[in-house]
């Protein structure tokens, strides 16, 4: 995979993160959301899909997702800095579907808490490049 297939797939990663809905059901292999049911239970049994591979799933985007925006960041493109901007609002957005992964799995306190490290370090990060970021490339009108 080139590296702009990669950034690609980061970024429609981090944009599905988003797209989570309380009781979904993440197979991480074929980048689907299912309801909770018995049949999904029976799939993600087969599949061995599970909330430990639905964590490694999320915070492996959002730790990508940071590194690209370092990197756009830092670049004199225009495009890029569009980019930058693209990333920290699909960033925010992430934060819905990381509650509703909470709410789905409320049972399970450790989990919770993974997905509460992760919201605090997207709150955290976000913050401190609210700041350092370029401003916004002018649009034309």
């Amino acid at each position: 995979m080139t590296t702009l297939e990669h950034n690609k797939e980061t970024i429609s990663r981090l944009k599905f993160i988003s797209k989570i809905t309380i009781n979904g059901k993440i197979n991480a292999r074929y980048m689907s959301i299912q309801d909770d049911s018995y049949v999904t239970s029976l799939l993600r049994l087969i599949y061995n899909d599970n909330r430990g591979k639905t964590l490694a799933f999320v915070s492996d985007t959002i730790t990508r997702s940071f590194e690209l925006l370092k990197f756009y960041e830092k670049s004199s493109k225009k495009s890029e800095l569009i980019m930058c901007d693209n990333i920290v609002v699909d960033l925010r957005e992430s934060r819905n579907g990381l509650n509703a992964l909470k709410e789905t799995y409320n049972s399970d306190t450790k989990f919770k808490c993974d997905i509460d490290t992760l919201l605090q370090m997207i709150e955290s990060r976000l913050e401190e490049i609210n700041g350092s970021l370029p401003p916004p490339p002018e649009t034309l009108s």
